[in-house]
């Protein structure tokens, strides 16, 4: 038989037998036909290539992700993670959605035609994260549209993380169960992934009563043993690659209950450290065992979703590897990828630096807002000097919040809140409505400037934070002016800037030219006192009204335990 690529002499990763061994692997039509011994065999091939220098391990899958967090379109995103041995990723919509519903869904699917990796998609279940009565959004995904995507598009192979836990502990009624329900009613074998930051005991049991059986969140050892012992599927992004997780799921022998996953990746972090590899290197670093690592990375991740068609290099899976070279059995460098048996390391993709993959509306989506006043100044309640107000606590480690009351000076009816160590946040609606709120931010704050969104997670409206009203008004006017961005200005002149017209979410630029603006704006916001291992993201998620503690939406200040607006003011 005459097969179209033989591969010959690889030291072979088994993930069934977590086993290496010495290997030759045919591959025909895309697919793996044999792995073993070649001669003797009525074999021929095409085309050979030697892989005595190598380790072959299988295509990396990432079952939990944003592509519109590296802000390129899925075909440029897939350009940039195939080189890191990234061959399948499951991607949650979530961003697009809250902006244009079912038809954001649709068209992020159809823009990732033709991708240079395989792209499947999960169903946004938190589309808006929370209730229209805490954040505005372009757009909903209610039951009818979960049906309608899930029958109608093949590339949906999930539920996506179900945000809104705290109903699911509340045992509320509403959309998260019904969602929940309707999944297992009737697609009972499709997973249902979760986001359940830090809880355990009877409330985490609600969760998984519900149907919610897997969690991203930041994880803890006594929370990943919570999780194990209740059944709970666990994904590791990598705030949760420490010494201490990775030993918990070492000595609980977990291998099959745990996936590396990136969530949210920025593009200039993912030139420079890369994707899942990435990730394998900062765990196994962190001590878990380089077979446990691959396995998270394959098989496991393949198994939680249901692929029966990949995650491991046996007869009939399709032919997506990797390549390593054989300088360390606890090292990832890669040398080469193969997808679908293609030895091509990425697709090429000039042809794409001109072409739009998006409908028009895609490009014109933010409404033009009136620059009032009090966008930039708070109007005390009353006449007192002092006013005690709730301050939005930001740390240097994860997008995690606290709330604080502190004393704000009051000055001609306005909060004086400049004569504190504090920025000032305001959220401008962006769908129309003309609805702003206003905050203020302690902890690690921007020094002598401002930054500005149109990408702030998850109902994307307008979000400026600063330490100063004038540069946060230009700023204002900048994103007025354009389609939507990210930018950061100080003493009244843009630092740094990133275009993004699809939404106000995504670039259709080569992912190194993304990459070099994202890089400039994080440098801009290190440099003027924002400290945070990702200050894009930090900043930008103080608008998600489902991560803890207190944050802000174009409705106002959400305390998040409760998912209920609260006031600035305080007695």
């Amino acid at each position: 038989m005459n097969v179209d690529l033989l591969l010959t002499e690889a030291k072979v990763f088994n993930v069934y037998l977590k086993e290496w061994m010495v290997a030759d692997v045919a591959i025909h039509q895309g697919r793996i036909l044999f792995v073993g011994k070649s001669s003797g065999l009525e074999l021929s091939a095409h085309k050979i290539l030697s892989c005595q220098k190598y380790l072959l391990v299988p295509g990396f899958i990432d079952i939990h992700m944003h592509i519109e967090s590296s802000f390129l379109s899925p075909r440029r995103f897939a350009e940039a993670v195939l080189p890191h041995g990234t061959t399948t990723v499951v991607s949650e919509p979530h961003e697009m959605a809250n902006v244009f519903g079912i038809e954001g869904v649709r068209e992020m699917i159809k823009a990732g035609e033709g991708a240079a990796i395989d792209i499947y998609y999960g169903v946004p279940s938190s589309v808006p994260s929370t209730n229209s009565d805490v954040e505005g959004t372009g757009g909903v995904i209610d039951l009818h549209e979960l049906k309608t995507l899930m029958e109608e598009e093949p590339k949906i192979v999930c539920l996506g993380e179900v945000m809104n836990y705290i109903d699911l502990v509340q045992m509320k009624e509403g959309r998260a169960r019904n969602f929940t329900n309707f999944m297992r009613k009737n697609y009972p074998f499709r997973a249902i992934e979760g986001h359940v930051p830090q809880i355990e005991g009877f409330d985490l049991a609600k969760v998984l009563f519900a149907g919610v059986d897997s969690d991203h969140c930041l994880q803890t050892p006594s929370g990943i043993k919570a999780r194990a012992e209740a059944g709970m599927f666990i994904e590791i992004q990598e705030k949760s690659i420490t010494p201490e997780n990775m030993a918990i799921l070492n000595n609980q022998n977990m291998d099959g209950r745990f996936a590396l996953v990136t969530d949210d990746v920025s593009p200039d972090t993912l030139l420079k450290k890369g994707h899942i590899d990435h990730l394998i290197r900062k765990a196994v670093k962190a001590g878990l065992r380089f077979e446990s690592a691959i396995l998270a990375a394959t098989r496991s991740p393949a198994e939680r979703i249901g692929f029966r068609d990949r995650g491991a290099i046996a007869p009939g899976r399709i032919a997506d590897f990797v390549m390593l070279n054989q300088q360390s059995s606890t090292d990832i460098s890669i040398n080469q990828v193969i997808k679908g048996g293609n030895l091509e390391i990425s697709e090429k993709e000039t042809s794409l630096q001109e072409k739009k993959f998006f409908s028009l509306p895609f490009y014109t989506s933010i409404n033009k807002l009136s620059c009032k006043e009090n966008l930039f100044s708070i109007k005390a309640p009353s006449e007192k000097k002092i006013q005690y107000c709730r301050i939005i606590v930001k740390n240097k480690i994860n997008t995690f919040t606290k709330e604080d009351h502190q004393p704000i000076p009051v000055q001609k009816g306005r909060l004086a809140w400049q004569k504190r160590d504090l920025n000032l946040v305001t959220v401008c609606n962006r769908y129309g409505s003309q609805v702003c709120a206003q905050g203020l931010i302690g902890g690690t704050i921007i020094r002598e400037g401002a930054f500005c969104s149109s990408y702030a997670h998850d109902h994307h409206n307008i979000l400026l934070v600063g330490d100063n009203p004038n540069d946060m008004e230009f700023l204002f006017s900048w994103l007025q002016k354009g389609s939507g961005g990210i930018a950061f200005a100080s003493k009244g002149a843009i630092v740094a800037e990133l275009s993004l017209p699809v939404a106000g979410l995504l670039s259709e630029a080569p992912p190194h030219e993304v990459a070099k603006r994202s890089e400039a704006i994080r440098e801009a916001l290190l440099r003027h006192g924002f400290e945070h291992p990702n200050p894009i993201m930090s900043l930008c998620t103080v608008t998600l009204p489902v991560s803890p503690s207190l944050k802000i939406t174009d409705k106002g200040l959400v305390d998040t335990s409760k998912g209920e607006i609260v006031s600035l003011f305080v007695n």
